[in-house]
């Protein structure tokens, strides 16, 4: 049974005494400051003095830590059970929507920190509606921006749009901007003349385009336009050495191959270092996931199927993942395979850090076994053991999440002028990546909530 979040109504001035604030790109600390919050947003950031505005509701920040509420580039809140099946070989899936399901998700969200999220892809209609509802205040949750349906060359039941001409694509992307879409989602099976369509359509309409793509590569995604791919996979064989190809090409069977690629790729080949100037050079955002490949990776493993982070998911969507799972097919020696090549999966996250592609924190939540809100706290520590620093990685989980979306200049930092959205932890997150999950409040435009009813500090 979930249990409801407890929220007050702030009194029209909040200050946070004495807290040490830890922002920007790379985080930073700064020790004993008053933040400020009035009529929602960020009032003034300044040393800790005495005394406090008269009528202030004062909330002692001593040896606690206050960031940037969090954001969560990928997490589907717009969601329901799954159902996967396969004709003559040919995957087919399709997608029932919950909404209590959607209301579990975007208040595990909020416990867990996280104030803005980019919902990537989602059944159009009622992720608009989750959208302005939330703008209206009749939601408990996040902020969201989000995507419609994925547009794909084949259909998937309430969760995609089929499409298989530049002109299709294009009347789409149409059909989904007037719907009031932020973006749109081009998806695994479309090849680079229709991504390339998609991309421009969207511009045309004033909104971004993002992408999961395999059968073309990220090379041509970013140089057909979109704003971001997700996804630490790239998968595509053209991205392959062309004499390793053929071998990669015999593995892709299932959903296997998303480890396979990184037996073949090679971050000096031609393909990899072509792919990753285009990135750089593009400013393309990229939200790595990882969270959801660790967890299809181990899929057969207790931990994974059993563990405590589970208590967070919806309890239509865990009783779901019992027979829709990502690794569904694969047997033990597939998964034993899979984590031995996750070494990979890290250097190829480093390679992609130390070029300079722009990264974000997401966690494809709701897929299986990536409950929300705990799954974007384990993202972090995954992306901190792969090698990027904490500050980096904070300031990934804030700051650039903000950029992605075209936010940053209202959210993203604690500063003056800004929403009050914000998480207060009482630990050290640079000392320790583990510690974002100690958290004591979270503030959505200056409404203080409290996710202790929701066990969020409980190992």
């Amino acid at each position: 049974m979930f249990t409801a979040l407890l929220f007050v109504i702030p009194l029209q001035v909040t200050l946070i005494r004495d807290v040490t604030v830890v922002d920007g790109f790379p985080a930073v600390a700064r020790a004993h400051q008053d933040v400020m919050l009035r009529d929602g947003r960020i009032a003034a950031v300044r040393p800790t003095g005495p005394g406090a505005d008269a009528g202030a509701l004062v909330v002692d920040g001593r040896g606690k830590y206050i960031l940037p509420g969090f954001v969560d580039t990928h997490a589907h809140v717009a969601f329901g059970p799954v159902t996967f099946t396969r004709e003559n070989g040919v995957p087919k899936m399709s997608l029932r929507y919950d909404h209590e399901a959607s209301l579990h998700t975007l208040r595990t969200l909020l416990a867990f920190g996280v104030t803005l999220v980019r919902n990537p892809a989602g059944p159009t209609e009622q992720a608009v509606a989750i959208r302005d509802s939330l703008e209206r205040g009749q939601l408990t949750g996040p902020r969201v921006r989000t995507a419609g349906e994925l547009i794909d060359v084949f259909a998937t039941a309430g969760l995609g749009r089929a499409v298989t001409t530049p002109e299709a694509m294009r009347e789409e992307v149409r059909r989904q901007a007037a719907l009031g879409v932020d973006m749109v989602k081009l998806y695994a099976g479309l090849p680079a003349p229709l991504v390339k369509a998609g991309a421009e359509e969207a511009h045309a309409r004033g909104i971004k385009a993002i992408t999961h793509t395999v059968f073309t590569s990220w090379t041509e995604a970013v140089e057909g336009g979109v704003d971001g791919v997700v996804h630490i996979v790239p998968g595509s064989p053209m991205l392959i050495a062309p004499e390793q190809r053929s071998a990669y090409l015999a593995t892709m069977r299932g959903t296997q191959y998303n480890a396979q690629w990184f037996r073949f790729a090679d971050t000096a080949s031609a393909e990899l270092k072509a792919m990753t100037k285009a990135l750089v050079q593009r400013r393309t955002w990229l939200d790595p996931t990882l969270i959801t490949f660790e967890r299809m990776f181990r899929g057969n493993s207790p931990d994974v199927r059993e563990g405590p982070d589970l208590r967070y998911a919806a309890p239509v969507l865990l009783e779901n993942w019992k027979t829709f799972d990502l690794s569904q097919g694969w047997t033990a020696a597939d998964h034993a395979d899979a984590v031995s090549l996750w070494p990979r999966v890290e250097a190829f996250v480093r390679h992609l850090y130390h070029a300079g592609v722009r990264l974000t924190v997401g966690t494809d939540a709701n897929n299986p076994w990536t409950p929300p809100g705990i799954s974007f706290h384990r993202e972090m520590a995954l992306l901190v053991r792969a090698g990027i620093p904490v500050p980096v990685v904070l300031g990934m989980a804030t700051l650039s999440g903000a950029e992605s979306l075209g936010l940053d200049g209202e959210t993203g930092t604690v500063t003056a002028g800004k929403r009050a959205d914000l998480v207060l932890l009482t630990a050290d997150p640079l000392a320790d990546i583990a510690n974002t999950v100690h958290i004591e409040s979270t503030w959505l435009g200056g409404r203080r909530f409290d996710p202790r009813a929701l066990g969020v500090h409980s190992k």
